[in-house]
């Protein structure tokens, strides 16, 4: 007769190999065959993917970050009717992904959602936040997120002519305010979405950080698609820079054709500021593997409201985009 403590050891190897085998046959995740989709995960997009980019100055909660020094942040007040006019907003253009500029974080991003859009589907919502500044990107989504790579580290080059002298620094403090993350659609299907607030300001050193940024940036890319030939690429943020401008150029053809990335609007969209715009700072764009999936005339500065409903929420107007899942 088996003794009853082989017994309950060949159960619970059987047991472990029954779940093993189930976690195997999960939903895999199509960025790396080791992750899963959420067990509980039941959100589908179908057929058209939807993503949003949206500066939303100064989106805060009313709870003081002691780690950051700054008296946007530090006795910040929620304002009613900005949040309910985001939310409708938010309803409105019924976005599967967005991502925010200048958010606090993604536990403010969290707590705002909780009170007022808790039930737009928004599950899912992460960061590679700054340790000690307030304004940073923050990614809000109805489907599962991957890896997500943070360039908060990286010390990027700032040269630049300042009084007849040429000047060579370098910077990580806004660095944070730049990452790469991946969104699982469905199994055969994701997209790696860069979120992006460049430097503000129109001098030479605001310019230089901006372009020291940009090139640092290209070569990620070539990282991404060197890792996978066929990634599909979605740019997107508040890039302080006009559409005419180095900075943008510089964005657009520097690199290989893999990461070389394709503006959808014509220069006379503006997004800012959000009352009476005037020029262009927010910007989505994408690579040729992504430029097959997006939909013709879909990337559009979304209409919400009056211009100074617009303005109550932000001083930038949002742009959405449509992707078709093949």
């Amino acid at each position: 007769m088996m003794h009853p403590k082989i017994y309950l050891l060949l159960f619970a190897l059987v047991a472990f190999q029954v779940q093993a085998q189930d976690y195997s046959q999960g939903l895999k995740s199509p960025a790396n065959p080791h992750a899963v989709f959420p067990v509980k995960h039941s959100f589908n997009t179908g057929d058209t993917l939807r993503v949003v980019t949206w500066n939303v100055e100064h989106l805060v909660d009313s709870i003081d970050d002691p780690y950051v020094n700054n008296r946007m942040e530090n006795a910040a007040e929620v304002k009613a009717e900005k949040m309910q006019l985001l939310a409708l907003g938010l309803a409105s253009m019924n976005a599967d992904v967005v991502v925010f500029e200048e958010a606090e974080s993604a536990n403010a991003v969290q707590a705002l959602r909780d009170a007022y859009f808790p039930n737009l589907g928004y599950q899912y919502i992460t960061d590679a936040r700054s340790r000690n500044w307030y304004q940073n990107v923050v990614i809000m989504s109805k489907l599962p997120l991957g890896e997500i790579t943070s360039y908060g580290n990286v010390h990027t080059p700032v040269a630049f002519t300042e009084d007849g002298q040429e000047k060579l620094q370098s910077q990580d403090y806004i660095n944070t305010r730049m990452w790469s993350c991946e969104v699982l659609v469905n199994e055969a299907y994701f997209l790696n979405i860069t979120g992006l607030h460049l430097k503000a300001g129109p001098k030479d050193r605001d310019k230089a950080m901006r372009l020291g940024q940009i090139r640092f940036l290209k070569s990620a890319l070539e990282k991404q698609v060197r890792a996978n030939k066929k990634a599909k690429l979605l740019v997107l943020g508040d890039l302080n820079s006009f559409s005419d401008s180095e900075e943008i150029s510089t964005l657009l053809n520097l690199g290989s054709k893999k990461v070389r990335l394709f503006d959808p609007l014509p220069n006379d969209v503006f997004t800012h500021p959000a009352d009476e715009p005037s020029r262009r700072l927010d910007y989505i764009l994408y690579n040729k593997n992504l430029a097959q999936d997006i939909i013709p005339n879909s990337c559009r500065v979304a209409p919400l409201f009056s211009p100074q409903e617009m303005r109550v929420i932000s001083d930038h107007l949002p742009l959405q985009i449509d992707i078709m899942v093949k």
